[in-house]
């Protein structure tokens, strides 16, 4: 063999073995049972107060109810009566990380409570998530979601995403991708009234 098919063969097996190493890391990450958190779905077509639930702007917001990274139950019906910042993130996804300085900025100019932001962390460790918190100050309720349950249910196809839903449990934005501000996020919060 000349070392022109040599380094074809090294061009050929880099990629394969990159690829085969992502698939056997991702594949431990959904089946490995010590991360895995029990969680209760609520994915009926029932209307909410006569409005359908799915996910989309105008529709009641499915409820679910994971545990967080404070050792609580979050259950989003609790959460009636509230605005619902609703974030899917995780501790691996850079755009994510990139918008923590907003959501902190947020966090700490309505501490009245006129918005709940709600981060799930999904297809992540929990240990990861809470560590993630506490490195970065955020002291707003993180629910986990190690398999994707609640991100499936909510059709997520890239993360970050938010789901903007009024105190009645009614969806009226939805983002894909980073907030850059807090000016950015109160635009899609006037979707409230």
């Amino acid at each position: 063999m000349n070392d022109a098919n040599i380094n074809r063969l090294l061009w050929m097996l880099i990629p394969a073995t990159i690829i085969l190493i992502s698939t056997v890391a991702v594949v431990d990450r959904v089946t490995r049972t010590d991360v895995l958190a029990p969680i209760s779905l609520s994915a009926t077509t029932a209307p909410v107060n006569d409005v359908k639930v799915g996910t989309r702007i105008g529709f009641a917001a499915p409820d679910f109810t994971l545990p967080t990274t404070g050792d609580t139950e979050f259950k989003l019906s609790d959460y009636r009566g509230k605005n619902v910042m609703l974030n899917f993130w995780a501790t691996w996804c850079g755009p994510c990380r990139y918008e923590v300085p907003a959501f902190k900025a947020l966090q700490d100019k309505y501490n009245d409570g006129s918005i709940a932001i709600v981060a799930v962390n999904s297809l992540d460790n929990a240990d990861s998530a809470k560590f993630y918190a506490e490195a970065n100050g955020l002291n707003f309720v993180i629910p986990i979601d190690p398999r994707g349950d609640v991100s499936t249910l909510y059709n997520i196809r890239g993360m970050p995403t938010t789901f903007f839903i009024n105190d009645k449990g009614i969806i009226t934005s939805i983002k894909i991708g980073p907030f850059i501000s807090v000016e950015e996020i109160e635009d899609r919060m006037n979707s409230f009234k």
